[in-house]
């Protein structure tokens, strides 16, 4: 069996169903097939930047064997469009370092890193302050709790909660806190089947590490990176 790659600049049969053009920043997007079957995908998009090596990002998804492939024709197409920089973001585990070293790219700083919480550990009594209040969920979440512009999405993959986090504004640790504990809470009583959830936050974000902490989360050592690869020169 081999691998073989297809460049759509627009809307096809193939890219659409998938979601690959959902972003109206999408110029092109590089298909891996094998045995005619789609493998992976690379969504080549068009950020606005002024400046060329901020530009252009990739999606990259799919199958190992045809990331390094995948990214040097979506690399192609963003030298050829102007861009001297081609940069997307992967999770730790779902980028091997035999890509990244193959392609020349390089790790340009972490996005965000994984927290993660066994539900018996939990903390549930920690913070108290503001009002929780239960809001429409999102598409894929079970419930949503906000505290005034916070807000976590709650989904669940098979047993473990995977909280979505959002918030527009600074809070202290203990509006936070309170927030994560009323998750936890509300995952106890209406999801009992559940053993674990897991978190995500920016390695910056002090406010949003202290609430997790407090509640019971530890830092694991998945992570999402951004990486560089260097056009041209």
């Amino acid at each position: 069996m081999s691998v073989s790659l297809e460049v759509c600049r627009e809307r096809t049969d193939a890219t659409g169903p998938a979601g690959h053009w959902a972003d109206e920043r999408t110029t092109a997007v590089v298909l891996a097939r094998e045995d005619g079957e789609v493998i992976g995908s690379v969504v080549v998009l068009d950020l606005g930047a002024d400046d060329p090596a901020l530009r252009f990002a990739a999606v990259p998804e799919g199958a190992f064997e045809a990331l390094v492939p995948m990214l040097r024709e979506a690399a192609a197409l963003v030298g050829a469009a102007g861009g001297t920089a081609l940069r997307w973001i992967a999770e730790s585990d779902e980028m091997p370092p035999s890509v990244s070293e193959e392609l020349g790219a390089t790790e340009d700083g972490d996005v965000y890193r994984w927290w993660r919480l066994e539900l018996s550990a939990a903390r549930t009594e920690a913070g108290a302050a503001g009002p929780v209040e239960e809001r429409p969920a999102g598409e894929d979440a079970v419930f949503r709790l906000g505290l005034e512009d916070a807000l976590f999405d709650v989904e669940i993959e098979d047993d473990t909660a995977i909280l979505v986090h959002d918030r527009e504004e600074e809070h202290v640790p203990d509006e936070l806190t309170a927030l994560v504990a009323a998750v936890v809470r509300r995952l106890r009583e209406a999801h009992p089947a559940v053993g674990a959830a897991e978190a995500y936050a920016a390695p910056d974000d002090d406010i949003l590490g202290a609430a997790l902490t407090a509640v019971g989360f530890v830092p694991t050592d998945r992570r999402a990176v951004e990486y560089l690869l260097p056009l041209g020169g």
